[in-house]
């Protein structure tokens, strides 16, 4: 990726600019549609996947989700470009516990479990990367955990809006872009809310001139405030 930083907080960030570009040249890009499912839940397979952009300037992003007994499907995250998805496999040596489908056209890098594990040995800032990067993403199912339980859909909404901005938003002269497009439904799978108790919500935060909504796009117009909805719920 030339002429733009990877986002935050993303393995590809965490890493020294050596290192990035030296796992870059290990796998050519591919470049795959909005919509198609990167990793399948329960498939065997040995890859890592990096997530990239498909053209340089240009945003990707996939959304991480698991199905559960009783047909309920729940979203457990989204990731952007610079991360990587499926490493967990090489520690757990058995199907893939989630689907990863990617939200915008992108690219992806493959590296066998091999090729990635021997590029942790050897690139020491890269396995912190790795557990920084999993050290995160723990930290944050567990906070998500306890707020289904202490917090009513506008202030998880509001919390996960705040988040995601922080982390993937642009600005705009309106006020902050949300940086991925996400259906209220796919929103309410990621607080664990009805879609539309969610609707509902958006519609109390736009009467309140908090943000903009339209189809998968949202603006936040008064940050503080939104994240005052959480902070004071």
């Amino acid at each position: 990726m030339t002429g733009n930083r990877w986002p935050a907080r993303t393995f590809m960030d965490r890493v020294e600019a050596d290192t990035a570009t030296r796992l870059l040249g290990l796998a050519p890009p591919r470049r795959v549609p909005a919509g198609e499912v990167l990793i399948g839940q329960g498939r065997i397979g040995a890859a890592v996947l990096l997530l990239c952009p498909a053209e340089d300037g240009e945003s990707a992003c996939v959304k991480v989700t698991s199905d559960l007994r009783n047909g309920i499907e729940v979203m457990l995250g989204i990731r952007v470009h610079g991360d990587v998805v499926g490493e967990m496999g090489m520690f757990r040596g058995s199907g893939a516990s989630a689907t990863v489908t990617a939200c915008t056209p992108m690219a992806v890098r493959a590296y066998t479990h091999t090729v990635f594990r021997d590029f942790l040995v050897r690139h020491p800032d890269a396995w912190d990367a790795v557990g920084a990067v999993m050290g995160d993403r723990l930290a944050s199912s567990d906070r998500h955990r306890a707020e289904f339980m202490a917090y009513e859909v506008d202030a998880r909404l509001a919390r996960v809006l705040v988040e995601l901005a922080g982390r993937h938003g642009t600005a705009v002269p309106e006020g902050v872009e949300l940086g991925v497009r996400l259906s209220q439904t796919d929103l309410g799978k990621l607080i664990g809310a009805r879609t539309d108790a969610v609707g509902n919500a958006m519609r109390r935060f736009r009467q309140e001139g908090l943000l903009l909504s339209r189809y998968r796009r949202v603006v936040i117009v008064e940050m503080d405030k939104l994240h005052a909805v959480y902070e004071n719920a």
